[in-house]
């Protein structure tokens, strides 16, 4: 089920605006007071959430920027070099057009892109709002096979579990696949291709 990102609060502005112990001269008026009492709750909810909003955008933007930044910066380098070579000045011997060099990237990978730093903070006050799973891990001592009982309830690491399964098939597969040899079935016909010949026999006249 997803979760709502964002949620204005409070959803119900009328709902329990009058005291149920307390006797009002006008249950009119302490209704009309709440209601306006909550939405004023509900423009203070709606602007902390345009404030963060616009904040993550100003990251992503940021981001983004020194991302270009560098992308460019190398983009000029790159062009230097290339305006800077001349095949008809500099001569390359033979030994050095036979030599290979290793290559060797230097970037760099990210990963735990969906981590709990990296979450929105939006999105980290409604995970934390969430209901805690039951302590199934009480009834791990009653168990034989010692699995976790709350991985029965609850999995993060099981997509990841999934994946590297189906990589490994894949790669059984793959080595199973080379390792076969293909078998072509023999012809009948002789070695140079050509089926074998029949001896008409002659018939007197």
């Amino acid at each position: 089920m997803p979760l709502p990102k964002r949620c204005v609060e409070p959803v119900h502005v009328s709902r329990g605006t009058v005291p149920e112990r307390l006797q009002l001269p006008s249950e009119l008026e302490a209704v009309t007071n709440g209601t306006l009492a909550n939405t004023v709750r509900q423009l203070s909810s709606l602007s902390k959430h345009a404030e963060d909003m616009f904040g993550e955008l100003t990251r992503e933007a940021t981001n983004l920027a020194e991302r270009t930044n560098v992308l460019q910066a190398r983009i000029d380098r790159l062009a230097i070099k290339v305006t800077q070579l001349d095949s008809g000045v500099e001569e390359v011997s033979l030994q050095d057009i036979q030599m290979r060099k290793a290559f060797r990237s230097s970037r760099t990978f990210q990963q735990q892109l969906f981590s709990r730093n990296s979450m929105p903070s939006a999105m980290l006050d409604t995970y934390a709002k969430c209901d805690r799973p039951p302590p199934l891990e009480k009834l791990n001592e009653f168990r034989d096979d010692g699995r976790d009982a709350r991985k029965f309830y609850t999995d993060p690491d099981y997509f990841f579990e999934l994946w590297r399964r189906e990589m490994l098939q894949d790669t059984e597969r793959i080595q199973h696949d080379r390792g076969k040899k293909v078998r072509q079935p023999r012809s009948n016909s002789g070695a140079d291709g050509r089926g074998t010949r029949r001896v008409l026999a002659l018939h007197s006249t």
